[in-house]
């Protein structure tokens, strides 16, 4: 695992939050308190003890600010580490204004539900060719999981795309556009290996498919590849298409 995770926008950090429930323990994960803790979509929190008071949560820049039930902010935490393990996801929190050391880091209790961690924009239409368009820029990317294959280590295999990019010019501010991820889990996608396809490297001309095939060895078991979006603008695929040669 690689520190990308450490990127992850509010968006992405919010989908893991509402995905998996936490237990509440101190730095060195010996001890655990409030198991079961779960960041609802409504910004609410469910099974912390009266005790603690904390009842809602939302996030502010850099941070993740907790309030009581009449809505007054009583505490915040700024993020220190976060990390994918084994089992999970774990998230480790600096409260500044707590003295409280022990209370700083939150463990994974598990998946609540199969993770889908990246929004899904993407269209197909009759032609079997995959679009997406935005006008407005983008502030977390959008994948699209064209296949995930069990592959041989050290073989060769072959990539092939078509991709199309209506102005090559105007996408945004990043000009990646399809990714490889050595990975069996989906949430991996975002911390493992990666390898990403870039709009300027692959020279491509706007508004003209551009076949592109690459040659590639893989170091895992398992690679989940697809178009991965960051940038504002339109583009569109066809042909993907991931084979041993």
């Amino acid at each position: 695992m690689n520190d990308r995770i450490s990127s992850f926008t509010h968006q992405q950090i919010w989908q893991i939050l509402s995905t998996y429930t936490f237990s509440a323990g101190n730095s060195d994960g010996t001890q655990r308190w409030y198991p079961n803790i779960s960041f609802c979509i409504d910004g609410t929190l469910k099974n912390t003890e009266k005790s603690v008071g904390l009842h809602s949560w939302k996030f502010a820049r850099d941070r993740i600010n907790f309030y009581d039930k009449k809505g007054k902010l009583t505490q915040f935490s700024l993020f220190d580490s976060k990390k994918i393990k084994q089992d999970g996801f774990e998230m480790r929190l600096n409260f500044p204004n707590q003295p409280l050391t022990n209370y700083n880091l939150l463990f994974s209790d598990g998946i609540n539900k199969a993770p889908d961690f990246l929004p899904n924009e993407f269209v197909y239409d009759e032609n079997h060719i995959l679009s997406y368009g935005s006008l407005n820029p983008i502030n977390f990317p959008y994948f699209y999981k064209a296949g995930k294959l069990k592959v041989d280590i050290g073989q060769k295999y072959l990539l092939s795309i078509h991709v199309k990019v209506e102005d090559v010019f105007t996408f945004g501010r990043d000009d990646d556009f399809f990714i490889l991820s050595e990975s069996a889990s989906d949430i991996e996608l975002l911390t493992g290996e990666q390898r990403y396809f870039s709009m300027n490297f692959e020279n491509l001309t706007s508004n003209k498919w551009k076949h592109i095939e690459k040659e590639l060895v893989f170091t895992s078991e398992y690679v989940t590849y697809g178009p991965y979006i960051t940038g504002k603008g339109q583009v569109a695929f066809k042909n993907i298409d991931l084979r041993l040669l």
